[in-house]
């Protein structure tokens, strides 16, 4: 009964997942060369796991600069959608 209880728990949480078209994140600039955005203090990826609409490259930003993001839903990769700022 234990098991079934457990797999019920697993499905409702795969499909509460599956709802979730996107999620809001930051990111901050680590490197340029090579590109590297640091998510948190345990997830630092490579450009290839970002999405940016054309004409911008990777110079179009600067070390330190703090990004918004969108998470493509049920992977690993980020839209960047903008540089954080404040009003």
């Amino acid at each position: 009964m234990r098991n079934l209880v457990e797999l019920i728990k697993q499905i409702a949480a795969g499909v509460y997942e599956a709802e979730k078209p996107m999620e809001i994140c930051y990111g901050t600039v680590q490197s340029i060369r090579p590109f590297t955005v640091r998510l948190d203090q345990k997830r630092t990826f490579g450009k290839e796991k970002f999405i940016v609409r054309q004409g911008i490259t990777a110079q179009s930003f600067r070390v330190g600069e703090r990004l918004i993001l969108i998470q493509v839903q049920g992977g690993q990769e980020w839209l960047i959608l903008d540089r954080k700022g404040a009003l």
